[in-house]
């Protein structure tokens, strides 16, 4: 869909929509807390269109979300990625899929002596490669077409995340227990491509939003120690490089998961003026939004979460009242409040459900204190 089989953006929506936003950066105050359920390829099916063309398209699928922002009254930022990026950059293969993210079929890193071998892309090479001329589509479309919807992202996860898209998850669980020396090279080779993307967009665009965090290195998964050696330390360093390179400010930490092991080590992660912290679960449950103010509302946005089970699943009424307790519970957390679900939006979860999120935004989530 061209960019005229659109209607315009309604102004009025968006200046509101955009105080509510910004609201915990700018210290400016506004009605209430907004609602950020992750679109992505969910927008797609507003549109009846397919996860595949949502992929495969990124300009339309930029301008996709953008509309879906403004039909649900939700945070009026454009998105375009997948978890699986940059492997393409250093010779993965991947798989447009018809109703799922694209998904790396061959990994470029098979063997241990593949990871000494192993370099890091710099800049100028990342800003030609495959993952940035989509990714640029996107944004760039955003930039020229919704400017007031425009926010300089890059896609990153965390350092264990990238090492899965460049070596399988079996292989690095494997040698993270057989040649653990092994997985510590890679996963700061991670850190260094971090930063270096991080210093494409903001060359680009004059700042940048590190989207990072911890979904593969989760409670789930692997132990304290381990998340701390293979994740947390690796990701520190790279956040302090991307601040110190002037490729920020923005620092989003997307702790997906289970994070009940691990979640009080993140307090002490570097954080920026535009830092928001995320976390998934606390064992099966949800993290609990007052929870995630006690640790991290001194120092950071808390990003408070619905469970996307629950979104996918469940019914608009048990979405509406788990939205409403995590924002009566986190609302005037000191550095703002965002509220949203768990991870990304799913694909065809009911627009009911999410609509439900934002009419407890708007019961439960107005501002008292903060």
């Amino acid at each position: 869909m061209p960019a005229e089989d659109f209607a315009p953006i309604n102004s009025e929506w968006l200046e509101k929509a955009g105080n509510l936003w910004t609201t915990p950066f700018v210290d400016k105050p506004s009605e209430r807390v907004i609602v950020d359920p992750i679109l992505l390829s969910h927008a797609a099916t507003l549109f009846k269109k397919t996860p595949k063309y949502f992929w495969e398209n990124p300009d339309e699928a930029a301008r996709m979300v953008c509309q879906a922002c403004e039909l649900y009254d939700i945070t009026p930022v454009g998105h375009y990625l997948w978890a699986d990026y940059w492997g393409l950059d250093y010779g993965a293969e991947i798989k447009i899929q018809e109703t799922s993210p694209p998904a790396i079929t061959k990994y470029p890193i098979k063997t241990p002596e593949d990871i000494d071998n192993f370099e890091v892309k710099s800049p100028e090479e990342l800003k030609e490669g495959p993952t940035f001329r989509e990714h640029f589509k996107a944004l760039d479309t955003v930039l020229e077409e919704y400017p007031q919807m425009f926010a300089p992202i890059t896609q990153l996860a965390g350092p264990m995340e990238v090492a899965t898209n460049w070596a399988g998850i079996e292989d690095v669980f494997m040698w993270m227990i057989t040649e653990p020396e092994l997985i510590d090279k890679l996963v700061y080779k991670a850190a260094d491509h971090m930063v270096n993307a991080c210093k494409v967009t903001a060359e680009k665009y004059g700042a940048n939003v590190m989207i990072t965090g911890s979904v593969v290195a989760s409670g789930d998964l692997l132990e304290r120690e381990q998340i701390k050696r293979f994740s947390y330390k690796p990701e520190c360093k790279a956040v302090k490089d991307v601040i110190k390179a002037g490729a920020g400010p923005g620092v989003y930490y997307h702790l997906c998961g289970n994070h009940t092991n691990s979640f009080d080590m993140w307090k002490n992660a570097p954080m920026t003026p535009f830092t928001v912290v995320q976390i998934g679960n606390d064992g099966k449950n949800v993290f609990p939004a007052g929870k995630l103010v006690e640790h991290f509302g001194d120092r950071c946005t808390c990003f408070g979460v619905v469970d996307t089970k629950l979104i996918d699943r469940g019914t608009p009424r048990q979405v509406y009242d788990q939205t409403a307790e995590q924002l009566q519970a986190g609302k005037d957390s000191p550095r703002g409040f965002i509220i949203g679900g768990s991870c990304e939006c799913p694909t065809f979860a009911p627009p009911a459900n999410v609509h439900a999120m934002v009419k407890a935004a708007k019961d439960y989530g107005k501002y008292e204190k903060f």
